[in-house]
């Protein structure tokens, strides 16, 4: 008996154990509601009110020309997770003179934060208070020269589940919901907030990993904005108050509170964990 016991013993130290299960896409996501419109732009045109296109902000309620992070944390959240008082915005969206409002399902916008181009062993930083971000070209002339369509801007019918198109599709009629999706670069230079052109100081992941100019990894944000369409004919009909609809582009002005989202950071994306929804 001893020794069997002793034979069970040599075995189990022998055979490798299983590693510890990973979520395939640690991070959270956060859903918000509309809040309000307005011709402003605190990234674009900072302390200049109604010197831009018509926008329609998420997220933060208070968001206009004059905005920073304090006054956007102050000001409140339509977001189910209420350290997320940050803003995020795109141009109004039009089909023919019809006005169509991101208020396309139960929740309005979703907004994923994910570990994208960090191997393993890499941590990820929390974003910087105050980072800003636009992707998307709002002076467009033709779909070529916002290149990013098809693989950064997405367009689709319903919530989800649609095919990812690069260019509106014709009609929508089986779901009644447009949903246009947004990925943000998410390799920082750890140095500059924004940039000129409020892009260079962004770069996306190369291969699996961020590029050497651009090293420090931080979440990566993916918007999902989703409009009633019905039985609309979309197609060229669908334009944005940027003019056609490949001038589609969106802002984003991080305002999350610091110890918050660094909380979820920690907890989910370096922990390599899948929080869900809304978590708290």
């Amino acid at each position: 008996m001893r020794r069997w016991l002793l034979a069970l013993a040599v075995l189990a130290s022998t055979v490798a154990l299983p590693a510890p299960a990973h979520a395939a896409a640690p991070g959270w996501i956060t859903s918000c509601q509309y809040s309000h419109e307005n011709h402003d732009d605190p990234i674009v045109f900072p302390n200049q009110p109604g010197a831009a296109h018509l926008h329609t902000y998420v997220g933060a309620t208070t968001t206009d020309a004059d905005s920073t992070p304090g006054s956007l944390r102050a000001g409140g959240t339509t977001c189910l997770m209420p350290d997320d008082t940050s803003a995020y915005w795109v141009p109004a969206m039009y089909v023919g003179n019809q006005q169509i409002l991101p208020t396309g399902t139960g929740k309005h916008a979703l907004f994923y934060y994910r570990r994208k181009g960090a191997p393993p062993g890499v941590t990820v930083r929390t974003i910087p208070d105050g980072l800003k971000m636009v992707i998307g070209n709002a002076h467009a002339q033709s779909p070529a020269d916002n290149p990013q369509l098809g693989s950064d801007i997405i367009f689709k019918c319903g919530p989800g589940s649609g095919i990812d198109l690069d260019h509106p599709p014709a009609q929508c009629s089986s779901s009644g919901v447009l949903s246009v999706s947004i990925r943000f670069p998410n390799c920082w230079d750890g140095e500059r907030l924004d940039s000129p052109n409020h892009r260079s100081h962004m770069a996306y992941p190369v291969g699996s990993s961020c590029p050497a100019t651009h090293p420090v990894v931080l979440p990566r944000l993916e918007s999902f904005f989703r409009y009633d369409v019905g039985n609309l004919p979309l197609g060229n009909d669908l334009h944005w108050s940027s003019g056609p609809w490949y001038t589609v582009h969106q802002d984003f002005l991080n305002a999350w509170v610091p110890s918050g989202l660094q909380h979820f950071v920690t907890t989910c994306i370096n922990a390599m964990k899948d929080c869900g929804k809304n978590p708290t």
